[in-house]
């Protein structure tokens, strides 16, 4: 059986998609799924995947929190349904994934509240990405069919080196683009 998705709000300009939907369990929570223009990279407009709750009032996302609402598996089918929605409008452009974990700021803030208490290396770190490299490995073989996957990994000095997508292989970020045509890097 399918998991079940929730029902998505839309807001589109031409630098961005936004879909908005309301996470149902222990509390409703607005959540926000951001697709928004990065920079240009091979010829290639590459927007970036941000994904987190909505703070109304602000209007913010806030990629950080860990809300634990109980509804993990239909919320993160809620992000994988927008994705063909994305290269619906934005046939030809590429998407970054990337965690918002993975940065060394986020181990610095993380240290302040985390009842893990870990010692050199925290296990907060890299969660985000491992849940979206987790689905494209466990896919891979059907997902190649329709897209194209580039792997990211980051040097010291926080430059992406991009190179074909290898199932298993840990990557900072991910790079998706929809087979329209041959890309080569």
């Amino acid at each position: 059986m399918a998991t079940p998705n929730y029902e998505l709000t839309e807001r589109i300009s031409d630098q961005s998609i936004d879909y908005l939907f309301i996470s149902k369990g222990k509390n409703d929570i607005i959540k926000v799924i951001q697709y928004i223009y990065f920079t240009e990279l091979y010829g290639k407009s590459i927007f970036n995947l941000g994904f987190g709750d909505y703070d109304l009032n602000k209007d913010e996302i806030d990629d950080s929190v860990n809300t634990d609402n109980g509804d993990v598996y239909k919320v993160l089918n809620t992000v994988l349904t927008t994705i063909p929605k994305f290269f619906d409008t934005f046939h030809d452009a590429m998407l970054m994934v990337q965690g918002s974990d993975s940065k060394t700021e986020f181990t610095e803030k993380c240290k302040l509240t985390c009842k893990k208490k870990c010692s050199s290396y925290c296990k907060n770190q890299h969660r985000r990405i491992s849940v979206y490299t987790y689905y494209v490995n466990k896919n891979f073989e059907t997902l190649k069919e329709e897209y194209t996957f580039l792997g990211g990994i980051e040097d010291n000095n926080e430059a992406i080196r991009l190179e074909p997508y290898v199932p298993h292989q840990k990557y900072d970020s991910v790079f998706v683009m929809k087979k329209i045509s041959k890309f080569v890097l």
